[in-house]
Order: structure tokens, then sequence, then C-alpha cells
């Protein structure tokens, strides 16, 4: 009976390791960089039982003597991206899609582009600038919550696409181990992952509570920017979306988080927190 339950126990971890293009690839992910988008290949084919087997379109793409993938330059102009996605029908993966698309820059320099563009956009506002109230029993209840702003718009489309945090969320306890190691400070600061979450998103925020891993003297790195650009990295070896850590790159100096008043509190409320935690654990 036991060797029975050990097997079939066994079993169901092995099936659980098992990934596939439906459960595992994305839908659609878009590259600017041939190299990026040959790992991520690459990563696929390797990782997924069935990449490999599962039916191709692919435009411009060929291999070299050792199996390297080769991107048809005339294919693949610096005006255009390589996007690599998976195409669905009643829930099942009919192909997997290799194809150039154009540059938001190349658009943009095109009349015809930036026509086309506005319809999209609009479209897109509208469904932002209504989303809240779809659900809503009494839309006059939450209409105080619709975007308004430019940077409300912008924040909402971000919320959107929340699924750029996967990367982080897999890579932080590797890099932050990798970093912990090798760096005694940062051992010592013991960064839960919300507040790491925080210092790298925000330099102000860095700066005033972890000055050790931020400002290290003049002509040394911070090592929240180096975490920044080991998970870069290592996001692009995995064929992961890079996005998350760029974005906070590029905009930790400027980003301001708000942080509770430290002072919103006595002596008193201490105390009656102290004797409250006391009593619970003796209970």
């Amino acid at each position: 009976m036991t060797d029975t339950t050990e097997a079939t126990a066994a079993a169901q971890t092995n099936a659980a390791k098992i990934k596939t293009v439906a459960s595992d690839m994305d839908a659609r992910r878009v590259f600017a960089s041939r190299e990026d988008a040959a790992a991520y290949i690459a990563m696929l084919s390797s990782t997924l039982t069935d990449f490999n087997t599962t039916t191709a379109v692919i435009n411009g793409v060929g291999q070299d003597d050792e199996g390297n993938l080769i991107f048809d330059s005339e294919v693949y102009p610096p005006e255009m991206n390589v996007m690599v996605a998976t195409l669905s029908r009643d829930g099942k993966i009919k192909a997997i899609i290799v194809t150039p698309i154009p540059t938001l820059d190349s658009v943009l320099a095109d009349e015809t582009g930036r026509a086309f563009l506005q319809k999209i956009i609009d479209k897109e506002f509208n469904h932002l600038a209504v989303r809240v109230l779809r659900d809503a029993a009494d839309v006059t209840v939450v209409a105080d919550q619709m975007p308004v702003t430019r940077a409300a718009f912008l924040i909402s489309g971000r919320e959107a696409g929340a699924g750029i945090m996967e990367t982080f969320n897999e890579l932080f306890k590797p890099i932050n181990a990798t970093i912990a190691a090798k760096v005694p400070v940062w051992n010592k600061a013991r960064l839960t992952k919300g507040e790491l979450k925080k210092a790298l998103e925000s330099k102000g925020y860095a700066n005033e509570f972890y000055p050790q891993l931020e400002n290290r003297g003049e002509g040394k790195d911070s090592l929240l920017v180096m975490f920044l650009n080991m998970g870069i990295t290592a996001a692009k070896q995995k064929g992961l979306d890079p996005a998350i850590f760029q974005r906070w790159l590029d905009t930790r100096n400027e980003r301001t988080i708000e942080v509770s008043d430290e002072d919103d509190f006595d002596l008193d409320s201490l105390n009656e927190a102290m004797l409250a935690d006391t009593s619970e654990a003796a209970a």
C-alpha cells in the first residue's frame, strides 16, 4: 500500500513539472533585440514539452549550422520588433507565431501610422475611463474613481498589465541570495520582499530607510541599482520579460513613495499594543 501511494505521489509530482505551450507560454512577447528574442525561443524550446511539435508560423527566421536562430535583416530591419506569440482558438493552441511588427517610433513617424494609433488609443482610453463603472450597481457611487488626468490614465493602463510583476516574483529570491552571500551590508539589511520592492522603485525611499545600500561612497554603485541590472540580465537569460526591472531603473530617481507618519503614536498606544501581544501569546 505504501509503495503504491509513494508511486502515485511521485507520478503526480512529475506530472506537475510538465510545462506546455498552452499553460506556460505567454500569449505575446515583443522584443527590440533579436538576441533576446532568440534566447526566449530557445528557453521555450528547452522547457515546454510540446513547443517543438506545435504548428509554427515563422517569418524571416532561419538557423545556422549550429542551430542558432538567424533573423533576416530585410524582414527585421531596425524599425521592426520581433513578436513571439500564440494563436488560440476554442481554448486550444492553434499555432506559435514568430513575426515582425512595427516599432512605436516608426509608426509615430508616419502620418497614416499616427491616425491608426489614435483610433486604438481612443478605444483603450474609453475602456480605462469606464472600467470602474462596469460592475457597479450604482455608477454614481464609484464615479470619483474614474481617471480624469493623463497620469491617472497611464497608471490605470500599467495596473492592467500587472503581469509584468511575475518576473520580479520569480527572480527576487535568487538575486537577493546572490548579493547577500557576497555583500555583508545587504545581508544585514534583511529586506522583506515588500521593502525591497519599495527601495528598488524609489531612490528617495532607499536613501531614507536604506542609505547603506543606496549610497556606498564615491565611485561605488548603488546595490539596489546593481540588483535591477542583475534582474534585467537574468530575465533575458531565462527568456523572461525584464520590463519591470527596466521601468524601475528608468524612473526610480524621480519616484516618491509616501510613508505613514512615524510620529502618529504615543507611549500609551505602544504599551497597549505590547500588552495585547503578551496576552495573546499567553493564551
